[in-house]
C-alpha cells in the first residue's frame, strides 16, 4: 500500500512519531513536512507555504490545496494527517477534498466545548478513520456519537539507555534526596508555577528539576517563585536533545504533571516517566487523571488546587513507590513495536 503522511511540526516527538511509522517500509511512503528530514529514505515534499497552522482562513485554504495537488499526483492508497488537530479551527474543513482516499486522521486533544464538539463530529464524518492515543479519550469520541475511531496508545520514542546512578551525580543529585522533576517546554497549560506554589508549603525533604524550554514561564520567574526553597533548585531551561530528555527523567524520582484543566492530551513526559518506572503526580481531571488512576501510576490531586497539590506532593514524599502488575503492564504497552503493529493493522483494515 502507499500512503502519503502529511505533518505540519518536526518538534518534539513529531519526527519519532513519522520516522516510527515509515521506517522499513520507505519505498511506499511519501511524506509532506516543513523542512527535509535528512535520514528517511522516502520521498518527500516540502510545503511552499509555510505558515501550516495559521488562523487566517486565506493560508489555510492555500495549504489544503498545496496537500491536495500532492495527492492527486502520487495518488496514495491511504492519506495519514499526522496532526489532525489543525482541522479543529475550520471545522474540518478541506478533508472534503480528500474523500476519494481512505483518510486517517490522528487527533491529540480531545476538545469539549460545544463548538469544539462540533468541529470534532463534522471533522471525524469526513473521514475512514480517527486515532487517538488513550482509551480515554476513544470513550469520549464514542459517547458523541463517533464510532471510526481506534486507540493506539502514544509509546516511548526515546531508546536512548542511560546511568541514573551516573546521571544524579553529574546533576549533583547525590545525596538520597527524593527529586521532583517538570520536564516539557514551560507552558502556561502544564502549570509550572502552581507547582511552584505547591512546594512552598511542603516540609519533606525534596529537590525540584526543571528542565525545558523557557516560554510562559522564565527563569526570572522561577527563582522568584522559588525563592524560599532556591537551595534545592536545578534549572536546565533549554531544548532538551534526546539524550538530555533521558538523562532528566532518569535522574529523577517523580515526575509532576500540575497540567490546567485546558490540558487535555496525551502527555509525552508521563509515556517517559513511566518507561523509566518512576512515579508520576498529575491533574486529576479528563485523560490524564484517568490515565494515573486506572493504571496505577501514582498520585492525582484535584486540578488547579495548590493545597490538594501540596497535600499529594507530602504524601509521595513520604512513602516509597513501587510500581505494581498493572503499572507493569501498561508500561509494556508503551514500546513502538506495539505502536506500529496497531498502525499496521488500522491501515490494512481501512483497506479492505
Amino acid at each position: 500500500m502507499k500512503i502519503l503522511y502529511i505533518d505540519t511540526s518536526l518538534d518534539g516527538h513529531h519526527l519519532g512519531y513519522l520516522s516510527a511509522l515509515i521506517r522499513g517500509k520507505e519505498e511506499n511512503s511519501v511524506l509532506i513536512v516543513p523542512e527535509l528530514v535528512a535520514d528517511l529514505g522516502c520521498k518527500q515534499y516540502v510545503f511552499k507555504n509555510k505558515e501550516t497552522r495559521s488562523r487566517n482562513f486565506n493560508k489555510f485554504y492555500h495549504f489544503i490545496n498545496e496537500i491536495y495537488k500532492i495527492a492527486y499526483a502520487e495518488n496514495p492508497d491511504i492519506i495519514h494527517f499526522l496532526t489532525g488537530d489543525i482541522f479543529y479551527r475550520f471545522f474540518g474543513w478541506g478533508l472534503f477534498k480528500f474523500r476519494k482516499y481512505k483518510t486517517i486522521v490522528t487527533l491529540h486533544w480531545i476538545r469539549t466545548v460545544f463548538l469544539e464538539k462540533l468541529s470534532t463530529k463534522l471533522i471525524c464524518r469526513q473521514i475512514t478513520s480517527v486515532v487517538v492515543h488513550s482509551e480515554y479519550m476513544k470513550e469520549y469520541l464514542q459517547q458523541q456519537e463517533i464510532l471510526n475511531v481506534t486507540n493506539i496508545e502514544y509509546p516511548n520514542f526515546n531508546n536512548i539507555k542511560v546511568d541514573s546512578k551516573q546521571v544524579r551525580n553529574d546533576l549533583g543529585l547525590n545525596d538520597n534526596v527524593p527529586v521532583i522533576a517538570c520536564i516539557g517546554n514551560t507552558r502556561f497549560d502544564k502549570g509550572l508555577d502552581i507547582l511552584l506554589e505547591a512546594l512552598k508549603g511542603v516540609k519533606e525533604p525534596f529537590k525540584l528539576l526543571i528542565a525545558g524550554k523557557e516560554e510562559a514561564f522564565d527563569e526570572k520567574f522561577i527563582l522568584k517563585e522559588a525563592s524560599s526553597y532556591k537551595d534545592k533548585l536545578i534549572l536546565r531551561l533549554h531544548y532538551l536533545t534526546d539524550r538530555e530528555l533521558a538523562e532528566v527523567i532518569a535522574g529523577s524520582d517523580i515526575i509532576a504533571l500540575p497540567y490546567r484543566k485546558n490540558f487535555n492530551g496525551a502527555s509525552g513526559p508521563l509515556v517517559e516517566g513511566v518507561c523509566f518506572e518512576k512515579c508520576i503526580i498529575g491533574s486529576n481531571h479528563g485523560n490524564l487523571g484517568k490515565t494515573i488512576r486506572d493504571n496505577h501510576l501514582g498520585y492525582v490531586f484535584e486540578t488547579e488546587n495548590t493545597m490538594s497539590l501540596r497535600n499529594t506532593i507530602e504524601k509521595a514524599l513520604s512513602s516509597k513507590f513501587c510500581a505494581d502488575k498493572i503499572y507493569e503492564t501498561y508500561r509494556c504497552r508503551l514500546n513502538t513495536a506495539t505502536f506500529k503493529e496497531k498502525y499496521e493493522s488500522l491501515y490494512n483494515n481501512v483497506l479492505l
